[in-house]
């Protein structure tokens, strides 16, 4: 009986790596706003959900929280997507001109 044998397994080559960050990114005056008003839309949001009965729409235990957490945040996304919140677009007024760096 004899055996066939395949080519040997060869080592990848060796290339150069990047690592996963160079360091801290720093936003720009534009995404820090926009991440701004979507939290402050999200806190709203959390405050009219508060006032339901049973405290949110998913119901009470861990899974409403979660559940309810998930769904305030999409929401709080999607009101902030468009140029209709208006909240970015103030802050962005109210920085000097060099500090905003539009893309």
């Amino acid at each position: 009986m004899t055996f066939k044998v395949g080519p040997t397994v060869q080592p990848l080559a060796p290339r150069h790596v990047e690592p996963l960050t160079k360091g801290p990114k720093q936003a720009t005056a534009e995404e820090a706003a926009g991440q701004f008003e979507t939290l402050m839309a999200l806190q709203m949001i959390r405050s009219m959900q508060s006032s339901l009965d049973g405290g949110n729409m998913f119901g009470g235990g861990v899974e409403g929280d979660i559940y309810s957490g998930l769904a305030e945040w999409q929401l709080a996304q999607i009101l902030t997507k468009g140029s209709h919140f208006g909240l970015k677009e103030q802050i962005l007024r109210q920085l000097p001109k060099a500090e905003v760096k539009q893309s």
